[in-house]
């Protein structure tokens, strides 16, 4: 009897682990899939100080400039509250933040994002006057763990959160950030760092990548193989 209780107790451990993630049979039954090449993602918007560009080898670039308060591209296309995307991501340097943004648009009933012109690439822009999910998955440099916060807000909680930073420099990592209705998650090399819940879910909007240098260094990372998983 006590063996049945734990085998059955295990299952259910197992199960409520899934629950957040779509597996590979639902990708390929009801998601279209998107890849996007170095060359596309020239094509996604630029903004801050810095520049983004295709690095040949089948790699693209984000890194900041000497003045810099932050670079990123973001996505001319939106996608809705079930998206995937999944890429091959390395630091360039020990101090860069690296961030994924899932569902960017405006500040409350809206589908756009206006960005202004003068902006700079800072962050109080997207903490104060976006609504996003903030993934930030390479987050030593700022003394954080991997996390997704829900923008716009003025503290530093969470909706999820990792035990401890696993991200090298100069390594390529396998990145999966994903959302599915309420329920997100992130993966690192195939491992899951954390899933969470918003039981008020944002509606579906523009994909992000955005890096962030510390104490005065820059950031810059490479990236390939991206592919952007969603619902039609």
């Amino acid at each position: 009897m006590k063996r049945i209780k734990l085998i059955l107790l295990l299952l259910c451990v197992s199960t409520l682990g899934s629950i957040a993630q779509v597996n590979e049979g639902e990708l390929k039954k009801n998601y279209t899939l998107q890849e996007v090449s170095p060359s596309e993602l020239e094509n996604w918007n630029f903004y801050g100080y810095g520049k983004a560009f295709n690095e040949g080898h089948k790699q693209f670039c984000v890194a900041e400039a000497d003045e810099t308060k932050g670079a990123m591209i973001v996505s001319p296309n939106k996608y809705g509250e079930d998206v995937i995307i999944r890429y091959k991501t390395m630091s360039l340097t020990p101090a860069g933040v690296l961030v994924a943004i899932l569902s960017a648009t405006d500040f409350g009933a809206s589908e756009e994002l206006t960005v202004p012109q003068d902006y700079d690439g800072s962050m109080p822009f997207w903490r104060d006057k976006v609504d996003c999910y903030f993934f930030a998955y390479r987050n030593a440099p700022h003394n954080f763990a991997p996390f997704v916060r829900k923008y716009p807000k003025k503290d530093n909680t969470a909706l999820g959160s990792a035990k401890e930073n696993v991200m090298q420099v100069g390594i390529y990592h396998d990145v999966e950030v994903g959302r599915s209705g309420k329920n997100l998650w992130l993966k690192v090399d195939g491992k899951l760092l954390f899933k969470a819940t918003d039981e008020n879910p944002l509606s579906g909007g523009h994909i992000a990548f955005r890096t962030r240098g510390t104490a005065g260094f820059k950031g810059a990372f490479l990236m390939k193989d991206l592919k952007i998983y969603y619902k039609q």
